[in-house]
């Protein structure tokens, strides 16, 4: 770094190093940064990287001048998928799949909103506290129906689409405006990010990318989502090619629970159903397609924490954050179908513990989600209709 301190001048262009963007890259998994030597050998064995984006070369010399503003509307960060073929080949073991994940998650924390929270949530009191958090808010919402008598209106209600609580003090109406209000809450931040890294993302093109030689056919929305359901670009991976499998485990089972959450959150307003509409008969399509959903999530996210554990440290082993989310959601599958069965043989007040504790779970995960991994649905998706928009080539 220069002397001459906070800026200096390249290719006509003013440029910001922020000292505070290396220094947290550095504590969050980027500690090898220092030792990249710009070698290129991590573009060379990238199989998404091309010769007008030579990832994640630049990357790691922008993360190593603080170039915030070049990293935040920097689209490779999202086409990368950490596979560890860099990290694995890198001579110097600067690990530049985990120098990529660290930069990915500061562009998260720069989107979200309040900023502050996106620290708090990666951090590992994050965690303890989003939990903390979800369970204050379940027991004062409950305490709050209580109060007003509207659980009791609730619980006598003559409608027709009747819905009977798992557990009457915490009637199905209290528990649909706590994940609705998370949910809204969630897409508004995420909505908000999305537009801003969508402005950055365009600005950037505008600045750095080179015209395209030759134009694509096709919708870049349509050409990309083709890309995320089928992971193809975890395919091209060479080092750890077994992630494909786990992660769509989870990817589908998170939006089969996903899925059913809304269709149960909103049965009793919903025109279509009569009668008796939840809880849901073992032999429902819905029901089915839940525990269907919660197996693929409890045995991807097992086999995920497994292969990191096991992968060599050369290879880039994971972070704090990457277990926090795995262990999230295997507590949340475990306690669902704990919850499940001891509803089924009346274990009393087991089931009623066990079910708080999935609520709680789950709540925590909302809390978390705009700030946490989860939101890499939103950003990579973004950057991969970007990149598609502007013929960004792949070998």
């Amino acid at each position: 770094m220069p002397a001459s301190a906070s800026e200096s001048q390249a290719g006509g262009r003013r440029l910001r190093p922020d000292r505070d963007l290396r220094r947290r890259i550095l504590a969050s998994g980027g500690e090898d940064l220092g030792k990249c030597m710009q070698c290129a050998t991590c573009s060379a064995v990238c199989e998404l990287a091309d010769g007008r984006n030579p990832g994640p070369r630049k990357e790691m010399l922008w993360a190593q001048w603080g170039l915030r503003e070049r990293l935040m509307g920097d689209g490779d960060l999202w086409l990368c998928h950490q596979c560890g073929d860099c990290t694995l080949r890198c001579p110097r073991g600067a690990r530049p799949g985990d120098v990529m994940a660290a930069l990915r998650r500061e562009c998260i924390v720069h989107y979200a909103t309040p900023r502050v929270f996106g620290r708090w949530a990666n951090h590992p009191a994050g965690l303890l506290g989003a939990v903390m958090v979800a369970a204050l808010v379940l027991v004062g919402a409950a305490a709050a129906w209580a109060w007003s008598a509207a659980a009791v209106a609730e619980l006598s209600s003559l409608d027709p689409r009747a819905v009977l609580p798992f557990w009457t003090r915490l009637p199905h109406g209290l528990l649909a405006s706590i994940f609705l209000s998370l949910v809204a809450f969630d897409g508004l931040v995420l909505v908000r990010g999305g537009r801003r890294f969508w402005r950055d993302l365009e600005a950037a093109s505008a600045a750095w990318a080179r015209p395209p030689t030759e134009r694509r056919s096709g919708s870049p929305i349509r050409a990309a989502l083709g890309r995320i359901l089928w992971h193809d670009d975890f395919g091209a991976c060479l080092n750890n090619q077994v992630r494909h499998t786990h992660h769509l485990l989870v990817v589908y089972g998170m939006l089969a629970l996903w899925l059913t959450s809304l269709w149960v959150v909103t049965a009793r307003w919903n025109p279509l159903l009569d009668g008796l509409v939840y809880p849901l008969s073992f032999w429902n399509p819905w029901k089915i397609m839940a525990n269907a959903g919660g197996l693929a999530v409890a045995l991807g996210s097992t086999l995920m924490l497994a292969e990191r554990w096991r992968r060599p440290k050369t290879a880039g082993v994971g972070t704090y954050s990457d277990f926090a989310l795995l262990g999230l959601l295997l507590v949340i599958t475990l306690t669902g179908f704990a919850a499940e069965l001891l509803h089924l043989v009346r274990i009393e007040p087991l089931r009623y513990f066990v079910y708080a504790l999935h609520l709680i779970s789950v709540f925590a995960l909302l809390l978390m989600l705009p700030y946490s991994k989860l939101a890499h649905v939103v950003y990579r998706t973004l950057a991969l209709v970007h990149a598609e928009r502007i013929e960004r080539g792949r070998r």
